[in-house]
């Protein structure tokens, strides 16, 4: 009886804790919890002097209960800091008859620069609060804060690098066979053309080999300081050519799909409902004295967020602050909606398509020549995967602007595709039975793909299966160019819908495919004519240089008349 009445005081009070915020107080009432805590005592007090002992269990209780009314909102969509959301794979466990074999490591890009549109809209609303509220009405912080300059590019900010370097060192700590000397042969290192997943890629492969190098060891020159740096090669594909870790580009069938083009609907119907404008507009507005736009809202988000993924060069502003935390939860939802429909659960050929990096996994792990495959990629690369693997898949995926619940959901963002989000897939060998089996790493935590029937990981064929199971047995010809008739609209229900129905099954029109196979041939026999066209004027021009050369050879003796000196003077050539 102690106990549940107890939990329902804690529970009361954290109610209050939350109410508070609601009312959009700068901070949680004193007023309201001491009365409280006095209430109690007396109603206790006369019942049992022996009930003290549960008192000041029950005021511990109490001030942690309070705890989340102090702590920083942690959720940021997929501009979520790493170090918020990362488990520690150097502490990973396995049955000690399975032996580490092989890695192959998909990352995201490390904390960034949030863009030349995010940057703009922050200055903006910066502009907005210094214009709108007096000096001496403005927060302490803000009348000498040191206003920085907002990069428009998104390269890596320095905790972004520290992202994948940290990351690398703990990879090596519990897997240190499978990272030995660098040589080429041994590293499959591969990134994106854009520079912010480079930057990565060297951050991590630093990580790895600091101090490891062999420069200051070969060098002659005294003044040579290295500290071991080792050089290591990295594969990059232009943009248009990179269908392993860039495949949602150059793919009409995905480009042009309902879902996709649709993305933002139901963000637009949340900004512009009564809901939002309760929970988010009005008390930002009754906090900062002023009325918001849904643009103000989302500017001063991002001011919030950028607090998180670079303090430095935010030179430790407190915008957030002025958001309420009854506001937190609901931008980090809108700002998770987009995704949800461009890369995840809704969209099935957007993540379908990721098909093409458990090929790639595969390829590696049977290859005869054991290396460690690292790639370095993007959100629009990582998520689709998680998605085609099943991982935290919510019971119902149609995510609608008024879906009831939206914080217990279990496709989080700010918890599976944060920054740096990585997944790890380590082949096992069973030093008893020989056989292999691969374990999975969400983030540097072992998570369970609902596909494969073992606790201990997956079978190189059940991920196989994962393979085929998508649009053309991942064939890309097939799912970015042939007919997607899946109804992937966003539905206006919540419930989802069979995969056998006639409504979402995927099929492939055949005059679709005559077309495309067409336009290739008529590409091929393009190529064709221009090479027998090159061909041809080649030819010519030999003839050309042959003749000239003739010509040049011979030109003394045409012109000659004079067996002696060999040459007269020509009235048609000389003066």
């Amino acid at each position: 009886y102690e106990y549940n009445l107890s939990r329902q005081i804690v529970c009361t009070l954290t109610l209050q804790c939350w109410c508070n915020d609601l009312n959009s107080l700068a901070k949680p009432s004193t007023v309201v919890f001491f009365p409280t805590l006095y209430n109690c005592s007396v109603l206790w007090y006369p019942f049992d002097l022996r009930r003290m002992k549960f008192l000041r269990q029950y005021f511990i209780l109490a001030v942690v209960s309070y705890l989340p009314c102090f702590l920083a909102y942690r959720d940021f969509s997929t501009h979520t800091p790493y170090d918020y959301s990362r488990g520690d794979i150097s502490q990973a466990k396995w049955s000690k008859k399975l032996v580490p074999t092989r890695l192959y490591l998909l990352a995201r890009h490390g904390s960034r620069h949030l863009g030349e549109d995010v940057a703009i809209g922050m200055n903006d609303f910066i502009d907005k609060i210094l214009s709108e509220i007096n000096e001496e009405e403005q927060p302490a912080w803000l009348r000498t804060w040191d206003r920085p300059e907002y990069k428009e590019d998104m390269h890596l900010v320095p905790q972004g690098m520290l992202e994948h370097y940290h990351l690398a060192q703990r990879y090596k700590q519990r897997f240190p066979a499978l990272f030995p000397d660098y040589y080429p042969a041994r590293y499959h290192v591969r990134s994106t053309f854009i520079t912010r997943t480079s930057q990565s890629a060297s951050s991590f492969m630093y990580g790895l080999f600091e101090g490891a190098g062999p420069l200051d060891k070969i060098s002659t020159r005294e003044n040579l300081s290295t500290n071991g740096f080792q050089p290591v090669g990295l594969r990059e594909e232009s943009e248009d050519e990179d269908v392993l870790l860039r495949f949602m580009d150059n793919c009409p069938a995905y480009t042009n799909s309902p879902t996709t083009v649709n993305k933002d609907s139901e963000v637009v119907k949340l900004q512009t409902s009564e809901h939002y404008k309760k929970l988010v507009l009005e008390p930002i507005s009754q906090r900062l004295g002023f009325p918001m736009t849904v643009e103000d809202a989302e500017n001063l988000y991002n001011l919030c967020t950028f607090e998180h993924v670079s303090p430095t060069e935010s030179n430790n502003s407190s915008f957030c602050e002025m958001i309420p935390k009854s506001a937190f939860a609901l931008l980090d939802y809108e700002n998770d909606l987009g995704r949800y429909y461009s890369s995840s659960y809704p969209n099935k050929l957007g993540y379908e398509i990721s098909c093409v990096l458990l090929q790639d996994l595969l390829s590696q792990f049977n290859s005869k020549e054991p290396a460690t495959a690292l790639r370095f990629a993007h959100s629009e690369t990582v998520l689709p995967l998680i998605s085609l693997l099943g991982i935290n898949k919510d019971e119902n995926v149609m995510y609608r602007w008024d879906k009831t619940e939206f914080w217990n959901r279990t496709t989080k963002l700010s918890e599976l595709d944060p920054f740096a989000a990585n997944l790890g897939f380590v082949l096992f060998k069973d030093s008893k039975s020989g056989e292999e089996i691969i374990k999975v790493y969400l983030n540097e935590r072992e998570v369970k793909v609902p596909s494969c029937e073992s606790e201990e990981g997956c079978r190189k064929d059940e991920l196989l299966a994962i393979v085929q199971s998508t649009q053309g047995e991942c064939n890309r010809a097939v799912m970015c160019y042939g007919a997607n008739s899946t109804d992937d609209k966003i539905s206006d229900t919540n419930t989802e819908k069979d995969d056998d129905s006639p409504i979402t099954k995927q099929a492939v029109s055949e005059s679709v495919v005559e077309a495309a196979v067409a336009a290739k041939l008529a590409d091929e026999n393009k190529v064709l004519l221009d090479f027998n066209l090159f061909i041809l004027m080649t030819v010519l021009s030999g003839l050309c240089i042959v003749l000239i050369g003739f010509v040049g050879m011979n030109i003394k003796k045409i012109i000659s008349d004079d067996e002696v000196t060999g040459y007269h003077k020509m009235p048609f050539l000389d003066p």
